[in-house]
């Protein structure tokens, strides 16, 4: 919604985890009634692997967060 009223100033902010950090839902978030949709993955690997996919196009798969998801069987 815009206000005509008053000016605002937006600025965009960007973080990215330390390379060694597990990226994991955080425990109180998850029961047996709500399970984790997905399972924990170091984020350094999987920045690495994004980078080697997309940046240089060597051919190697475009990892992604659904390869992540907790399914029957492993998705990668």
């Amino acid at each position: 919604m815009v206000n005509s009223e008053k000016e605002r100033f937006s600025m965009p902010f960007f973080l990215n985890p330390d390379h060694n950090v597990m990226v994991e839902p955080l425990e109180e978030l998850i029961t047996e009634q709500n399970p984790a949709k997905y399972r924990a993955y170091n984020w350094g690997k999987f920045f690495a692997t994004r980078k080697r996919s997309n940046f240089k196009k060597l051919g190697v798969e475009n990892i992604q967060i659904s390869h992540f998801k907790i399914t029957e069987e492993p998705s990668y």
